[in-house]
Formats: C-alpha cells, sequence, structure tokens
C-alpha cells in the first residue's frame, strides 16, 4: 500500500509538471546554455575562428600602437585624428572603447597650441643638433624659406619650408661635388603651408598640409619623441597653425659666441 502511495504520488507529480510551463523552461535554458557555450568555444581564443579573429584584428590595427600613445601624450587634438584611425580601421566594441579612454588618460594633462611659430620650432631644431654641429663644426643648417613658384595657378599662397642640421658649404666638400648644391627634395625635413591670412604682426599664418621628418613623410612613422619633431606632429596631425614669423637667414648655431 505504501508502495503503491508513493508510485501514484510520483505520477501526480510528473503529470502535473509536464503539463506545466517548466519543462518548456528548463529546455530553453538548456538549449540557449548549449548554444552559448558552443559559440564561446567557437570565439574562444585558442579556437580556429578566435584565431582568425584575432589576426584579422593584429592586421587591422595601426602599425607602431606604443609609439602612438607616446605621441598621443603631446595634444589632444592628435587624440582626435587617432581615434578617428582606430575607428576606420575596422576595430569596434570594448576594444575601440578601452583605446579611446587610454588615449583619454594619456592626453588630459596636454593641449596642442593654437599657433606655432616657425621660429620657435626650428629653434628647437637646431637646439637638437647643437652638439652634431660643434663636433663637424657646422656655423649654421642649411634652411629655405619659400612661396611656391606654381601659386598663380591657384588664389591659396602655398610656403615651403626646408631644413637640415648640415649647411650647403659643408655638404659640398663632402657628400656632394663643389658644383652641386642639394636641392629642396634633398633636405631631411620639409614642412609645407597652406596660407590663410596674417596675424596682427603682419606674419603669414597656414595650415601644414605635407610634411617630411628625417627624410620620411610624418605620416608613415610615428617615431617622434623630439620637442620640434612633435610640434610639427601637432601642426600636421592636430590642427595647429604655422606663423611663419622669421627668415631662413635668422638661424646659426651660434658655436662662437
Amino acid at each position: 500500500m505504501t508502495e503503491q502511495t508513493i508510485q501514484s504520488l510520483m505520477h501526480d507529480h510528473i503529470a502535473r509538471f509536464s503539463a506545466s510551463e517548466r519543462p518548456a523552461e528548463i529546455i530553453s535554458a538548456n538549449v540557449e546554455k548549449m548554444f552559448t557555450d558552443i559559440i564561446k568555444d567557437a570565439f574562444s581564443s585558442y579556437s580556429d575562428m578566435g584565431k582568425l579573429v584575432k589576426e584579422a584584428i593584429k592586421q587591422a590595427l595601426p602599425s607602431n600602437v606604443e609609439n602612438l600613445f607616446e605621441l598621443a601624450r603631446y595634444n589632444d587634438l592628435i587624440a582626435t585624428a587617432m581615434k578617428t584611425q582606430w575607428e576606420s580601421s575596422g576595430v569596434t566594441g570594448e576594444m575601440l572603447r578601452r583605446s579611446q579612454a587610454a588615449i583619454d588618460e594619456a592626453l588630459k594633462d596636454d593641449i596642442v597650441p593654437e599657433f606655432v611659430n616657425l621660429s620657435d620650432l626650428l629653434n628647437a631644431f637646431i637646439e637638437e643638433h647643437k652638439e652634431r654641429a660643434a663636433d663637424a663644426q657646422w656655423e649654421r643648417p642649411h634652411i629655405t624659406i619659400r612661396e611656391n613658384e606654381n601659386n598663380y595657378i591657384s588664389s591659396i599662397k602655398h610656403m615651403h619650408i626646408c631644413f637640415d642640421p648640415q649647411p650647403e658649404e659643408r655638404s659640398s666638400s663632402s657628400r656632394y661635388s663643389s658644383d652641386h648644391k642639394r636641392s629642396e627634395w634633398e633636405l631631411a625635413n620639409r614642412i609645407s603651408v597652406s596660407v590663410k591670412g596674417q596675424n596682427e604682426q603682419g606674419y603669414d599664418f597656414g595650415e601644414v598640409y605635407s610634411a617630411k621628418l628625417e627624410g620620411q613623410p610624418i605620416g608613415r612613422n610615428f617615431m617622434i619623441y623630439k620637442k620640434w619633431e612633435k610640434l610639427t606632429a601637432a601642426l600636421y596631425f592636430g590642427g595647429a597653425k604655422l606663423v611663419i614669423d622669421c627668415d631662413e637667414h635668422d638661424f646659426s648655431y651660434d658655436l662662437y659666441d
């Protein structure tokens, strides 16, 4: 009688449970868990899919990331350009959020100047090369500042500033023959400016649309650590405007003062 009662109770409970919504809920929960586990496994870092995704993200990331963050510490507007590059590279979601947060954190104490004086940039360049100039007995760097000869094609004035630590007269006696002078394109550094107007002192100022550092276009190399390089980066990446407040003959290494 007791065994039959237990059987009867079991039967009743099973019947009621089967008729309720609980079996469907349990099945649904376990089906969801099964798919979750399968998908999690498929996307794990050690799975074939995970390895493919990892490689795809690696290829999409900008090169020299550690140098990008070093550059980013210099100013806020460069960060904006960097964030655009991250977004266009196809990196999205949590990784993009973390990269942007890291950039913001790195830049919180630095701001791009609205204007950069060419004299400040070239003086920083000279300061960086003074020791080398003293060893080689260079009196002055080779600097040219000129207006684009083809400005008649456009109403916009363009200026080109080319500079190299080695003076022209020394290069003629060493690397170059005495009857050969370096063209502007052979100089190590070049900044091209689209002039937008004049400041209160009457100096032209404008936007840098092209730059070359140490023989390489600035967009191909983010190894930027020196003050004059950072000022150039602020002009090219950060939207700061260059004020052409000096003449090409204003500079020397001051070795004999």
